[in-house]
């Protein structure tokens, strides 16, 4: 199964609605979301601390902000 990974932080507006717009587009095609809250673990913190949510595609590409679900079906 396609592994998404999701990073995020609790209390941040911008990443409920990107993590609502991947779980109704895991509805249209199945996957896997792994969600990491970076605020517990620091290495992340200090690397997507400005950048979250934070959504990385199995390539490896990462999205910043705001879910780009043409991006992401082509990839599923």
């Amino acid at each position: 199964m396609v592994i998404i990974e999701f990073y995020t932080r609790k209390g941040c507006h911008l990443c409920e609605t990107a993590e609502a717009e991947l779980r109704t587009l895991q509805r249209e095609k199945p996957f896997t979301l792994r969600i990491c809250d970076i605020d517990e673990d620091e290495e992340l913190r200090d690397l997507y601390n400005l950048l979250v949510p934070v959504t990385v595609l199995p390539d490896g590409t990462e999205l910043h902000y705001r879910i780009d679900s043409a991006r992401i079906k082509a990839q599923l």
